[in-house]
């Protein structure tokens, strides 16, 4: 993504802020505070003991979440984010609490986010009650996905998981290596593959 693709990006989103009636001086502050990060293919944003201090939109590419064991280093992708399918991304366990996360969030391919302050959040929910109302909407559907998620990991089968992703994520499918899928689903990628041959 060029910077000029990058610019017309945020301009969109902001547009659409706009649009919901948040303040043009909360529009100017986010303006301020933005910040475009690239991301190379593997690379990781976050890592496991960091803080997650950013709310990221992902803007090009993808990411997957991975809980790292603390023991034993052992991963497993927890969550997908493309900018068709959880768009709004951050570790859950740290953003909120500003604790260090357990979590990694991996590029699956070279990936443009769009960074935003938690404190620059913090400040306009004080300050305008259109993007509190907003930021609130948006954080309900960011938690409302990441259990139905955890639901699935916990309750679902191989199987289950599988046809769930088929059927509710279909761009995970396209565009997420089989590793992080069979890691999600909790098999080996040849399972995987027998899997994706039965469907």
């Amino acid at each position: 993504m060029s910077q000029g693709n990058a610019t017309k990006f945020i301009r969109e989103y902001l547009a659409n802020l706009q649009g919901l009636g948040v303040l043009e001086e909360s529009i100017r502050h986010m303006w301020d505070h933005l910040k475009v990060i690239t991301v190379k293919t593997k690379d990781t944003l976050l890592l496991p003991g960091d803080i997650c201090k950013n709310a990221y939109l992902v803007a090009e590419g993808g990411f997957v979440c991975r809980y790292i064991h603390e023991q034993t280093g052992f991963a497993k992708t927890i969550n997908f984010y493309l900018p068709d399918l959880h768009q709004l991304m951050a570790c859950v366990d740290s953003y909120f609490t500003q604790v260090p996360t357990h979590c990694e969030l991996k590029a699956i391919t070279d990936s443009v986010v769009v960074a935003l302050p938690k404190v620059a959040v913090d400040t306009l929910k004080e300050k305008d009650r259109y993007f509190n109302q907003f930021y609130h909407d948006s954080m309900i559907t960011v938690i409302v996905e990441e259990n139905e998620l955890k639901t699935k990991l916990i309750a679902y089968s191989a199987k289950e998981k599988y046809d769930f992703i088929l059927q509710e994520m279909p761009s995970v499918i396209q565009k997420v290596p089989s590793k992080y899928i069979a890691e999600f689903c909790g098999i080996s990628p040849e399972w995987l593959s027998k899997l994706k041959k039965q469907g």
